[in-house]
């Protein structure tokens, strides 16, 4: 179920700015983030991002969604960056 999302205009490396939404997602009680570009094809690898089962604390996945979102951290990143943080 989405609880919660979150838009960021991230730099492009061709063209102008990409939007891209980050969305708070809860499944059994656990918390998980859905991250994608917006106006791209559902079908391109890179233009989209789910994690699920990332931690069981609501604040500590709403934290991490506006840390994403503040960085404006892209689909093809959010894996890596993830493992990184947690």
């Amino acid at each position: 179920m989405e609880l919660e999302s979150l838009h960021a205009l991230a730099p492009a490396e061709e063209g102008g700015p990409l939007w891209v939404t980050y969305k708070l997602l809860e499944e059994g009680g656990r918390y998980g983030i859905l991250c994608y570009l917006e106006g791209t094809a559902p079908d391109r690898p890179q233009a989209r991002a789910r994690l699920a089962d990332l931690c069981p604390d609501r604040e500590a996945a709403e934290a991490l969604l506006l840390r994403l979102a503040g960085g404006k951290v892209l689909p093809a990143h959010l894996p890596d960056l993830i493992w990184e943080l947690l």
